[in-house]
């Protein structure tokens, strides 16, 4: 269907089709919504509409949702953009460099939303989007503003803890995307000359915990502090070692990372490293709202949260 084909239906010059899908002041309401019922029958509204829609729309590319920590920030900056008139698009990359591009490129390009929100930007920005893009947790490029999380001053925290709390040995357990996380335990661990053993799982969430359990549980000279990527790690761990006999934290103490909804619920309730993700998604909307304001501000800042360690029922003072 051209525009010129859709004037005749409609009975009314190409001009006028063309100011109508324009929004503009001198094609009456009335007219404007004859072409337009038209042009739906003939599945050609969305192809030839210019107008802008009445409430910014915002994208949110994550690499996936059941993480508690992505879900958990996603969830937060959706109530934040909706509670100002917003509206939200949720995406997965499944941690693809290509796709994550890929969808950005459709979001900025195709559907010329109004602004990206993006999980760790892996890539350069190939050219120049019209619309704000702000990477979220870390960025691996200075293509675009971020708010990234510290997670380096938490750690050292939760390590100084542990060897503050008598613990000489620790584990820390994780999987193949946590590499990051393991090599700051590491580096925190030897700055305080304390044994750390890596264990890191081809499986994931519980699962990892789980397996981490059971490599533990094998060892001669075990650790009596376990250090886990993230909380359902440590929730697998827990279950795993309870059910060997062992008991949390007499026998291991336990810290997690996220800082997820129910780690303060579960028998023992877990110490774990927040991300501050409140105030991670109040300084993103607010530079959001000043890239929408003003498509010109573009500093290309990395604005950086610390995390927090917050002390609850797994950690144990270990004597002798």
């Amino acid at each position: 269907m051209t525009m010129r084909e859709l004037a005749v239906l409609a009975n009314v010059s190409v001009s006028t089709v063309s100011k109508a899908f324009c929004d503009a002041d001198d094609v009456s309401g009335e007219t404007k919504e004859h072409i337009f019922e038209i042009a739906k029958q003939e599945g050609c509204f969305g192809k030839f509409y210019k107008g802008k829609f009445s409430k910014q729309v915002i994208a949110i590319i994550c690499p996936e949702i059941k993480s508690g920590l992505y879900c958990g920030i996603v969830e937060k900056l959706r109530k934040v953009i909706e509670k100002n008139g917003g509206l939200v698009i949720i995406a997965q990359d499944d941690f693809s460099t290509s796709k994550q591009a890929e969808l950005i490129e459709y979001f900025a390009s195709y559907l010329k939303l109004d602004g990206i929100f993006v999980f760790g930007l892996n890539a350069d920005l190939k050219k120049g989007y019209a619309i704000p893009i702000i990477s979220l947790l870390h960025s691996k490029t200075n293509s675009t503003d971020s708010v990234c999380i510290d997670f380096d001053t938490p750690i050292n925290e939760a390590v100084e803890y542990l060897y503050k709390s008598g613990h000489k040995k620790i584990a820390f357990v994780g999987e193949r995307l946590t590499e990051g996380k393991a090599k700051r335990v590491l580096k925190a661990a030897q700055s305080f000359f304390l044994d750390c053993k890596i264990i890191e799982s081809d499986l994931r969430f519980e699962k990892a915990g789980e397996k981490g359990a059971e490599e533990i549980h094998k060892m001669k000279d075990k650790p009596t502090a376990i250090f886990c990527a993230y909380d359902n790690i440590a929730f697998g761990l827990i279950k795993a070692l309870k059910s060997k006999g062992y008991r949390i934290p007499e026998d291991f103490s336990v810290i997690g990372m996220d800082n997820t909804v129910t780690s303060e619920y579960i028998d023992s309730s877990l110490t774990s490293i927040d991300a501050n993700s409140d105030e991670i998604c109040m300084i993103a909307w607010d530079l959001m709202k000043k890239k929408l304001k003003n498509g010109y501000y573009r500093l290309k800042q990395n604005i950086t949260v610390t995390g927090k360690l917050i002390k609850r029922e797994t950690v144990k003072e270990r004597l002798g």
